[in-house]
């Protein structure tokens, strides 16, 4: 009986350690800590990386960047999207590199003034400092985007995305100081700060020149336009309607309100949503390449276009577009598409 009482535990503990070994974790990107300097501490960033990144079958690809504010609760979601929509063979964006951003101090960071009136409900819900905005936008630039440029590889167009209080630290960065950035989502944004801080500088200079930006503004629905929401639901509008105007030079602009929505989940389907605006005309069908042999290359033209940066296709994706057609026999385009390949990836091969 001992000996067969050691048989089955001798059993069950090997089959333990196998499925102990056997797990492993599912990592979605890392932590790394880097130091503020104008803000005078260390901030936590979050770095999401795209698949195809450390692909050792490919030349080393160079990727887009979206800065997330609010990472803490927007990181998880955001790099899904990412990786859901860049997906191949009918990717509807381009790989890209995720950094989300943590709030340390959210209402000093993310507010472009200290108001001189708020409310008494107000006054209840923003305590501590305000009107840091210039200080973030230091660490954004000097520390934080020096440091991924660097340690990554980035070819340059940037994303900006941010809600509520940073929604308007979004919009205030592309009002001040939008050379970094080429992108920006902007979801449910506070207008109402500071008796319309943000709403007033947009108006202060009607004929603004952007130099070729896009942007993407969420709204919740009508339904959230009452009581206590009312200005903040109406501020929006105001800037919507000025920004549908027109009479700015540079800028890309779309609107959109979500019924159903509410303040807070908004940013779901923004993202989505702004995500597919930005990149708007590049999934294609790769399949109509025998009607089109100019297919892929006119699209990342036009995207470039639009976007007033050069893009260009990742060897993955041709890789795969490549391996379709030499299934199909196509000769010609197979012959046309690795010929197009090696113009962008010298040392490109098929197996």
């Amino acid at each position: 009986m001992r000996k067969k009482l050691y048989l089955a535990t001798a059993v069950l503990s090997i089959i333990c350690n196998q499925m102990l070994f056997a797990q492993e974790p599912i990592t979605i990107g890392h932590l790394t800590k880097i130091q503020a300097t104008k803000l005078k501490e260390d901030r936590n960033i979050q770095v999401y990386l795209p698949t195809s990144y450390k692909d050792q079958t490919i030349s080393k690809q160079s990727y887009p960047v979206i800065y997330l504010l609010d990472g803490e609760t927007n990181f998880n979601y955001l790099t899904a999207y990412v990786e859901k929509l860049s997906k191949g063979p009918y990717p509807s964006i381009p790989e890209m590199i995720v950094v989300g951003i943590p709030n340390t101090n959210r209402t000093r960071d993310l507010t472009p003034s200290k108001p001189n009136e708020l409310t008494e409900e107000q006054r209840n819900k923003i305590k501590g400092e305000t009107g840091g905005n210039d200080n973030f936008f230091d660490f954004l630039e000097k520390d934080l985007l020096t440091y991924i440029n660097t340690t990554y590889r980035t070819n340059g167009y940037n994303i900006l995305i941010g809600h509520s209080f940073g929604g308007i630290t979004t919009l205030n960065y592309l009002w001040k100081n939008n050379q970094n950035f080429k992108g920006y989502l902007v979801h449910d944004p506070s207008i109402w700060w500071d008796n319309q801080y943000i709403l007033k500088q947009y108006k202060s200079q009607p004929q603004k020149d952007f130099k070729g930006v896009k942007l993407f503004i969420t709204q919740v629905g009508t339904s959230e336009n009452k009581d206590h929401l009312a200005d903040h639901y109406n501020s929006i509008q105001k800037l919507n309607t000025l920004l549908q105007s027109n009479t700015y030079k540079g800028l890309t602009y779309q609107y959109k309100q979500y019924e159903g929505e509410d303040h807070g989940s908004i940013p779901l389907k923004g993202n989505l949503d702004g995500l597919r605006y930005l990149f708007d005309g590049l999934r294609i069908n790769f399949k109509e390449i025998d009607k089109q042999p100019t297919l892929v290359q006119d699209t990342y033209a036009k995207l470039s276009k639009d976007l007033n940066h050069p893009f260009i296709p990742n060897e993955g994706y041709l890789k795969t577009i490549i391996t379709y057609y030499i299934k199909n026999k196509q000769e010609d385009q197979i012959k046309d598409l690795i010929e197009y390949t090696k113009s962008l990836y010298p040392t490109f091969k098929i197996d």
